[in-house]
């Protein structure tokens, strides 16, 4: 990749990880997480897609997930516990690209797992 097109995919992804904190800002349970899954879901599927470009392989898996999540409940309703799974990336996300790289992802995989059994694909 081009430093061009590092430097645009990097501003891309601070602005969907900016956009995300400012919809949790106001979203804060699983209902609200509901009526607001289609944006935050366009929001995820950017970072989804730019993060593994850029060898940020962790951020690409934690909004894959958070993608698939959205994608039920956008689907389905409501999930009970679908608001602390998302708003949980959204900070693990937030760490990894603001350079923690001793940020593990297997606990919120684990916890995905534990809340939302019927989530199936990663």
């Amino acid at each position: 990749m081009s430093e061009e097109f590092l430097r645009i995919a990097r501003q891309e992804i601070q602005s969907e990880i900016d956009s995300l904190d400012e919809i949790f800002l106001a979203c804060t349970n699983d209902e609200q997480l509901y009526e607001k899954s289609t944006d935050i879901e366009k929001h995820m599927h950017k970072i989804k897609g730019l993060a593994p470009m850029m060898k940020q392989e962790k951020m690409g898996e934690i909004a894959k997930i958070s993608d698939l999540v959205l994608k039920h409940v956008s689907n389905h309703g409501t999930l009970k516990g679908s608001h602390k799974i998302t708003s949980d990336a959204v900070k693990i996300m937030s760490g990894l690209f603001s350079g923690q790289a001793n940020i593990q992802i297997d606990d919120f995989k684990k916890q995905v797992r534990k809340s939302c059994p019927q989530i199936v694909g990663f």
